[in-house]
């Protein structure tokens, strides 16, 4: 049990001016500067209160449900607009990013560079059931006085929406799932991946962390997330995918693909799976990611092996094929190399996956932006990658939810454009 403590910013302050600012000196491939970390253990407050409380940005959150993990990060102690890459690992920073998913048209996105990390000035973090409040310093001086260190409540979604704009719109999804398939079936690709960007308006400006909480419970089993670089954007999501996880060498990535919705009972879950594994375009269409995936992590590792049988992995609202590869990797092989090497893997691009990506740009009349890009954390000693599906850009009063469906042969535009509506449903909490 945590030690209650009355006056936490008094507390914080006092603890801060009792810790020498003794840095070790933390190298990345174009980077050097000094950091050192102070952990406080602090009573346990929501994180994602504590960041509604604060002002100052960038405003950064990540919660992986499965291993408790939950962090809220404000400020930026050190900014990269790379990824990371460590070649001295004596310290231990963690730089929270990510990356387009390949270059723009528009200005949709205009305060997300094309890759950013970030180093959080302050963070509030709960790992194993405790609670942390963690000062990165690259400085010996030190401002905090933005920093506010009680929680705010969060505030509800309350609004419904007034408008709705699909790009595209359902005629021309139809003309170019068709113009996909034609190309499928002259073998220039196997597989692409096209997606719909929905635009929501309403009365007044959303509350970014307003979604993160109601998605904790729409989406239990998701990784939720939610970058803000300043006041006027953010990008919101609860994935069920990770692009990878990496513990010092070892990875961790997935197959998965192929889509059905959640039963109302379990009967019916379970018949809806047996469904989906034994549907011919389905399981092409999920095989497609597995194989490409281990084509392209095999020559990153010593070792790589995959579950022998296919299984089923469910967000709240649907359910997908699954298979999980572990791997040891080989010597020099970085964060930059994963990434590079598996975005944009078939289920969010297509195979082959420079035409797949020559076709998306084609058809596709918005900016992917950081949607279906890789996002997350990355330090010397671990790193979590996801593939940023299930997620919205939110600008000020406007929602933007994107999906995407994978196109196979066997492929029907009005299902697709059903499956679309699917995925994004977890988002549509006001009706």
């Amino acid at each position: 049990m945590q030690k209650r403590i009355l006056n936490l910013d008094e507390f914080i302050t006092k603890a801060l001016v009792q810790t020498p600012f003794k840095p070790e000196t933390v190298t990345l491939k174009n980077h050097t500067f000094p950091f050192m970390r102070l952990e406080i253990p602090i009573p346990g407050i929501d994180p994602l209160a504590w960041l509604e409380r604060q002002t100052l940005y960038p405003k950064i959150y990540f919660e992986t449900p499965k291993t408790g993990f939950r962090v809220a990060g404000v400020g930026a102690a050190y900014t990269i607009d790379e990824i990371p890459s460590f070649h001295r690992l004596s310290a231990s920073p963690r730089f929270f990013g990510g990356m387009d998913f390949y270059e723009r048209k528009f200005e949709t996105w205009k305060t997300f560079p094309h890759c950013r990390y970030v180093l959080p000035l302050v963070e509030i973090e709960v790992r194993h059931e405790m609670t942390y409040l963690c000062v990165n310093r690259t400085s010996e001086a030190l401002d905090l006085s933005e920093i506010h260190f009680n929680p705010a409540p969060i505030s509800t979604l309350s609004q419904k929406a007034t408008s709705r704009f699909d790009s595209p719109s359902f005629p021309v999804w139809d003309r170019n799932i068709r113009e996909s398939l034609k190309q499928i079936q002259e073998n220039s690709l196997d597989k692409i991946v096209l997606a719909r960007a929905s635009l929501f308006e309403f009365e007044k400006p959303l509350s970014p962390l307003a979604f993160c909480k109601a998605l904790q419970g729409k989406s239990p089993t998701a990784t939720v997330f939610s970058y803000q670089f300043s006041a006027d954007q953010a990008f919101v999501g609860a994935t069920p995918e990770s692009l990878y996880t990496r513990t010092g060498s070892k990875v961790e990535t997935a197959a998965i693909a192929g889509t059905r919705q959640r039963g109302k009972t379990d009967a019916e879950d379970k018949a809806l799976q047996a469904d989906l594994l034994g549907n011919a375009k389905e399981m092409h269409e999920f095989n497609v990611v597995k194989e490409e995936i281990e084509k392209r992590l095999s020559p990153l590792c010593k070792a790589l092996t995959k579950q022998n049988e296919d299984k089923i992995i469910q967000t709240s609202t649907v359910q997908h094929i699954y298979n999980l590869f572990e791997g040891e990797l080989s010597e020099g092989i970085d964060d930059t190399s994963l990434i590079q090497a598996l975005h944009p893997t078939p289920a969010v691009g297509g195979r082959p996956k420079e035409a797949a990506l020559k076709e998306i740009r084609k058809w596709e009349t918005f900016d992917r932006g950081w949607y279906a890009a890789p996002v997350g954390w990355i330090s010397p000693e671990q790193a979590h990658i996801l593939v940023a599906i299930r997620s919205a850009l939110i600008h000020a009063n406007e929602l933007r939810l994107f999906a995407g469906t994978g196109i196979v042969p066997g492929s029907i535009p009005e299902k697709e454009w059903d499956e679309l509506g699917h995925k994004i449903s977890q988002f549509i909490l006001w009706e």
